[in-house]
């Protein structure tokens, strides 16, 4: 028994645990293998999304920009933010998404990983958290067509097409369509890897009168 046990020393079980997770997406690795930390999910998670093929794509087209997510929020904004922290780690928003603005920054690609713990239904990813990222990506593209490159959310029109199943990786595509003074018209799409449409919206935001002091 003695020799057994030493067989499954913790550097051993990290090494069987890597070898039997290589291929599985993030959050089958964090509800099966409880030996691998957070921090390596999460690495993992991102050398994943690096490999997508619309990634690197992306990266390689000279008339995109990528563009470093949650780069312009204060330490403050992104302690508070329900998607930079709240909703981040393994089972939910895994990876930090990467995106990517054509060069008038009036379109928006951004990939994002979803996990099991954010549905509604079991294995179905819960239709507030697909406005909620919907929400974001029309946000993209409306903010900096706006005075100040400040605005708020003055309606959202979302359309459920299909389910998103849990546990995969999509796509999220946004556009400026029109915007006048202060006001700015969105839309935008979520979808899989292969191009099925699983939810779209359209959106009107508002730039405030008078500039807002962050705190």
């Amino acid at each position: 028994m003695l020799s057994s046990f030493r067989l499954f020393s913790p550097f051993r079980q990290s090494f069987l645990c890597r070898q039997a997770i290589s291929s599985m997406s993030p959050t089958v690795e964090q509800e099966q293998y409880n030996c691998i930390s957070i921090e390596e999910q999460m690495a993992m998670a991102e050398q994943e999304r690096d490999n997508l093929e619309i990634v690197k794509k992306l990266r390689a087209d000279p008339d995109i920009l990528e563009y470093e997510a949650y780069s312009h929020s204060s330490q403050s904004e992104k302690d508070h933010s329900l998607t930079y922290t709240t909703l981040r780690g393994p089972g939910m928003m895994i990876a930090r998404p990467v995106i990517f603005y054509n060069k008038t920054y009036t379109e928006c690609t951004s990939v994002v990983h979803l996990g099991t713990n954010m549905c509604g239904h079991d294995g179905i990813i819960h239709g507030g958290l697909a406005a909620t990222i919907l929400d974001e990506g029309l946000a993209s593209v409306a903010v900096p067509a706006l005075p100040n490159k400040i605005g708020f959310t003055a309606n959202l029109n979302v359309n459920y097409r299909r389910p998103i199943r849990a546990n995969q990786w999509v796509v999220m595509k946004s556009k400026l369509d029109k915007s006048e003074d202060r006001k700015a018209y969105v839309s935008a799409f979520i979808e899989s890897l292969d191009g099925q449409l699983f939810t779209e919206a359209t959106s009107l935001y508002i730039a405030p009168k008078a500039p807002i002091q962050k705190p």
